[in-house]
């Protein structure tokens, strides 16, 4: 039996990464949910042993290693992140964002630089779900669950919508990595790489019923469901996901989002 602890957010788009973990009685209750700053501190603290973090937190130095293979990666098919503007996008001032979309927001700021020439302040909102964003700022951020039902949602007249994701391709011209498991004792990669890539394999082959479950506890259309794990989301990290990342590192840095160059360092090592 397995005595390794998993760290997570708790989001409809990596239910199939946790399907194996979720459905194992001897490993369900070694996975505790909470939000990326508490995973990042675990992470450190050494309460967990792996754990699933934006991975522009992994850029900035959370956890000594990096898992290839499961991971959490976004297509450009919409849902993934949303922004919703009520004004032109190159007059945007001020935007809401989630206190929980790290690596969305950190894309946000480098698209709207690299084709906007505009650097609007991104002002974290808890409420970010209602509709009284409109009275406050020029636009929102949707991420995770609340992108997926404002892609599902009839339109509102006169507000521009840019997906995150195709916009980020045009710009780094591979995908966006959204989060990445890392880990600290490297005696443990192989044990953690096996039940992790075991625990995706087995969700990306009941991706049916992760869907019918979803929409079940959230009213939602089954197939609606269906179509954003698979449309919108993938799960590998692979050799182009990779680029992806590394393009991430590198536009971070270069609009200061974060401090060193640590895939250079990795490659040194």
């Amino acid at each position: 039996m397995s005595q390794l602890r998993f760290g997570t957010a708790d989001q409809i788009s990596i239910r199939p990464l946790l399907h194996g973990l979720l459905g194992d009685e001897t490993l369900h209750d070694r996975v505790t949910f909470e939000t990326p700053s508490a995973l990042c501190d675990g992470v450190e603290r050494g309460r967990y042993d792996a754990a699933l973090v934006p991975s522009i937190e992994y850029l900035r130095g959370t956890g000594r290693c990096l898992l290839p293979g499961p991971a959490l990666v976004g297509r450009s098919a919409p849902g993934g992140a949303i922004l919703v503007a009520q004004k032109p996008i190159d007059e945007l001032q001020r935007i809401a964002v989630g206190e929980f979309c790290r690596t969305p927001v950190a894309a946000l700021r480098i698209v709207l630089a690299e084709l906007h020439d505009v650097f609007p302040d991104l002002l974290v909102e808890k409420r970010i779900e209602h509709d009284d964003w409109r009275d406050h700022y020029d636009a929102v951020l949707l991420t995770g669950n609340a992108a997926l039902r404002e892609s599902l949602a009839e339109k509102t007249r006169g507000l521009t919508r840019l997906n995150l994701a195709q916009t980020w391709t045009r710009v780094a011209h591979a995908p966006l990595v959204h989060a990445v498991w890392v880990y600290e004792e490297a005696k443990l990669g192989d044990e953690i790489a096996l039940l992790l890539t075991a625990s995706r394999d087995e969700g990306m082959g009941r991706l049916t019923d992760i869907s019918e479950h979803v929409a079940a506890s959230m009213d939602m259309d089954p197939m609606a469901v269906y179509d954003y794990l698979t449309r919108t989301w993938a799960y590998q990290l692979g050799e182009a996901e990779l680029e992806g990342l590394h393009a991430l590192n590198d536009l971070a840095r270069k609009y200061d989002l974060i401090r060193e160059n640590r895939l250079e360092k990795l490659a040194a090592a």
